[in-house]
């Protein structure tokens, strides 16, 4: 027999709840989270009142789905979307500094106009 789990409701209707703190989790990483289940089970949200909770319920799309399994791989895959969005803000400097080098080494403008010399009058305006 498995163990129910304590953190999340049983419906009648053979589905099962979860309450997700977007104090904790971002929107963000909650919208994410569910995207990447949607291909094992069919996702419901709604905020609960006066409360940073947003309730997930989860509805079996095969009836040989474990949910209860789904149920702890989610939990996981938001634990993840929540540390890369905190790495993305973590090395978001370092990542413009790396496109920012990379736009300036390229040549966006053609090489005769990048290597031209400020000596060169090519429309002639010095004359």
């Amino acid at each position: 027999m498995q163990e129910e789990l304590f953190w999340v409701e049983r419906r009648d209707d053979d589905s099962l709840s979860i309450g997700v703190d977007v104090a904790v989790y971002s929107l963000e990483a909650l919208f994410r989270a569910c995207y990447s289940f949607t291909d094992r089970c069919y996702l419901f949200l709604q905020p609960q009142a006066n409360s940073s909770v947003i309730s997930v319920r989860f509805v079996r799309k095969v009836a040989e789905c474990d949910i209860n399994a789904l149920i702890g791989d989610f939990a996981n895959e938001l634990i993840n979307q929540r540390v890369r969005r905190d790495i993305a803000a973590e090395t978001q400097t370092v990542r413009d500094l790396i496109v920012a080098q990379a736009f300036t080494e390229a040549d966006l403008l053609g090489q005769e106009l990048t290597e031209a010399s400020y000596l060169d009058d090519p429309k002639g305006i010095t004359q």
